[in-house]
């Protein structure tokens, strides 16, 4: 069996003022984790940081427009 590698989510190029700190929040850590966390590229908070950031602030997809268009 072998192992499937997740795509990374897609976050937006812009983020508003005080995105890390409203991230911080949604996930209960201090928001300093997140800036080291963001710095250093890697592990299980960078993760989900990145999925929050993505959730939150990323491109909402509604299926039944995209049905539409199809059309």
């Amino acid at each position: 069996m072998e192992t499937k590698k997740m795509p990374s989510p897609e976050i937006p190029t812009f983020l508003p003022h005080g995105w890390k700190k409203e991230v911080a929040l949604i996930l209960g850590i201090h928001p300093n984790t997140v800036s080291r966390a963001l710095h250093s590229r890697q592990g299980i908070t960078y993760r989900k940081i990145l999925k929050a950031v993505a959730d939150k602030y990323g491109e909402k997809k509604n299926p039944t427009n995209m049905q539409q268009k199809k059309s």
